[in-house]
């Protein structure tokens, strides 16, 4: 009784809203804990369950996805069969993952199209919000459709396994096709009308927007005069000339951000200035020039970023060689951009700034950020740290796209365990710098979503620690045991439906399949159907963000309500179901 009273009160939290979900889902877990529903050992047994672990490794793989910008190539790959019309893109991208998620992990699935469908519906101008829960809930159709599709399918055919049946490769097929189809004249008809523009707080990857600054490469060669006189020497900036960085002989891939006490090697000097000053220096210097693209300046430590004036910074009527920008706070200004105003760039230093000037700076990735973050002196026009996320990894689509491909073909054939297959593309996605670097990595992870699904996870234990699952078993046996095998199945399909809207779908399965083979003995009748209806009844759990990891995964990132799910998965519950169970009784008759 004290497990369905928390239960109910957790159920109510999440609809009402008042706190966030995975606090409510934290709050549930301890009470259930604390009035020795479950033990310390039963309660943490969520966060280390592999689903979650599978999980926290495909965020990482997701931005994997997006910092490289494979992502938005994509998506734009596939905006032509939308021909503009959402509806025709909400039809590519359904079929897109019911199709995937037939043949990979429905999680797995859902991480990798998550990215691709922001990049979309940015491009397309429509709401993510649209599209994030749809995506989650066919992921969950497709997976019904082979054994490999989602768990409950594999639970089902190692429970037949046992008492002497089979399940095939593609014996769910059929059921699974029939709710796509359903599912997909639903959200036609009603769906699409019912699903609100969520308030999205996901960070959609932008394309790397670069500056047009003229950059220039000044070779200085072996024992020329220059070599070993430090940057304050030369002083160069007095004639508009703003050095950068070097890109230093024998040093492959690398760029060096200069300082003031830089010392000048033999190698390539990096400056920025006005082209009539970048070629007299040179003659004056006796050195070679030439145009660099300015993303010879972006690498792993150091990039551009665009920041601007607020109204109560201390930089407003100052002068850039008073702001001590490069001095104290090591960042080079390029160029400053005042709107309806032309700035001479051989007079940047003498320029007293005003509220609004944008300043294209560059630095070192941490720099920049500790300017943007930590100071008044300038607001950053896009999160720094998202530019260099994108700055840096956006030449490795080719490693990310290996590397899906890599998962989804370990996933698909099983040749390591799901989990494995996961957290290799999860670190090969840093090692190849597709993800800048781990604390990126962790800063990709919805650990909402995660602390979500870890906490719901031990509620099954919960219920069946208090007997109300012996008590399920027993009260379908009595109430619809003389009404016939059809009953039965109805019966165990919408008591198996409803669990899975409260705990995982992998959980119920588990929990509900022994139940299967004990009453189909019973009535002395085939259990396959009855299997069958358990494994397909635990996958379509719509109604609540927990009834699926996929659910989960959207709940945040689509900034949905736990009532967002009700008044849209509500009515697809009931039709899919009474499709499903149809469907079932026609292809496995008792």
């Amino acid at each position: 009784m004290v497990t369905l009273v928390i239960l109910a009160v957790m159920i109510i939290g999440f609809i009402g809203g008042w706190l966030r979900a995975d606090l409510v889902a934290l709050i549930g877990l301890l009470l259930l804990v604390l009035t020795n529903q479950l033990t310390p050992v039963e309660a943490m047994a969520g966060f280390s369950n592999s689903v979650v672990l599978m999980i926290a490794g495909l965020f990482i793989v997701g931005a994997g996805l997006f910092h490289t910008g494979l992502a938005e190539r994509l998506g734009a790959a596939l905006i032509p069969y939308a021909k503009g019309s959402e509806v025709r893109l909400f039809l590519v991208l359904m079929v897109t993952v019911t199709f995937l998620s037939s043949l990979m992990s429905n999680t797995g699935t859902v991480a990798l199209l998550i990215p691709v469908v922001l990049a979309m519906s940015r491009q397309m101008g429509t709401s993510p919000a649209k599209l994030l829960m749809p995506l989650a809930f066919f992921s969950s159709i497709g997976g019904t459709m082979t054994l490999i599709g989602t768990p409950p399918n594999l639970v089902a055919a190692e429970t037949l396994r046992g008492a002497g049946g089979t399940l095939g490769f593609f014996a769910l097929l059929p059921i699974g096709l029939v709710v796509a189809v359903v599912g997909l004249l639903y959200f036609y008809v009603v769906g699409n009308r019912l699903l609100g523009a969520g308030d999205v707080r996901s960070s959609a990857a932008h394309p790397l927007m670069i500056p047009q600054v003229a950059v220039y490469a000044l070779s200085i060669t072996k024992g020329h005069r220059l070599v070993g006189q430090t940057l304050s020497d030369v002083k160069w900036s007095r004639d508009g000339l703003v050095v950068v960085g070097e890109h230093r002989k024998g040093v492959v891939h690398r760029f060096i951000t200069a300082r003031a006490d830089t010392v000048l090697t033999e190698g390539h000097v990096l400056v920025s200035g006005d082209e009539t000053d970048v070629h007299r220096i040179a003659r004056q210097e006796g050195l070679v020039v030439k145009p660099v693209n300015v993303k010879d300046v972006y690498g792993k430590e150091s990039g551009v970023a665009v920041f601007t004036i607020p109204t109560d910074s201390p930089l407003v009527g100052r002068c850039l060689s008073e702001s001590r920008l490069r001095n104290e706070y090591r960042l080079n200004v390029l160029q400053v951009v005042r709107p309806n105003e032309e700035i001479a760039i051989t007079r940047l230093k003498d320029v007293p700034l005003e509220r609004g000037d944008m300043l294209v700076a560059q630095g070192e990735w941490a720099d920049l950020e500790r300017v943007g973050n930590e100071t008044h002196l300038l607001l950053a026009n896009e999160h720094v740290t998202d530019v260099a996320n994108r700055a840096v990894s956006e030449r490795h689509q080719l490693a990310a796209g290996l590397i899906m491909l890599g998962m989804v073909t370990l996933l698909v054939f099983e040749w390591v365990d799901p989990t494995v297959a996961v957290w290799l593309a999860a670190l090969a996605m840093v090692l190849t710098g597709a993800v800048r670097q781990m604390d990126v990595a962790y800063q990709s992870i919805q650990w909402s979503s995660l602390l979500l699904i870890a906490a719901m996870i031990p509620v099954g234990q919960a219920l069946d620690n208090a007997g109300i699952m012996t008590w399920l078993v027993t009260w379908i046996s009595e109430s619809f045991g003389q009404a016939g095998p059809v009953w039965v199945l109805v019966a165990l399909f919408v008591a198996t439906m409803v669990l899975s809207q409260i705990i995982s779908n992998t959980a119920t399965a588990v929990l509900f399949a022994p139940l299967a083979l004990s009453l189909a003995s019973a009535l002395q009748v085939s259990p396959v159907p009855l299997v069958v209806a358990v494994a397909i009844a635990a996958s379509l759990a719509f109604m609540t963000p927990f009834g699926s990891p996929t659910n989960a995964m959207v709940f945040g990132i689509g900034g949905y309500r736990f009532f967002d799910f009700v008044k849209v998965g509500l009515p697809l519950q009931v039709v899919t179901a009474v499709i499903a169970i149809f469907t079932i009784l026609f292809i496995f008759p008792f």
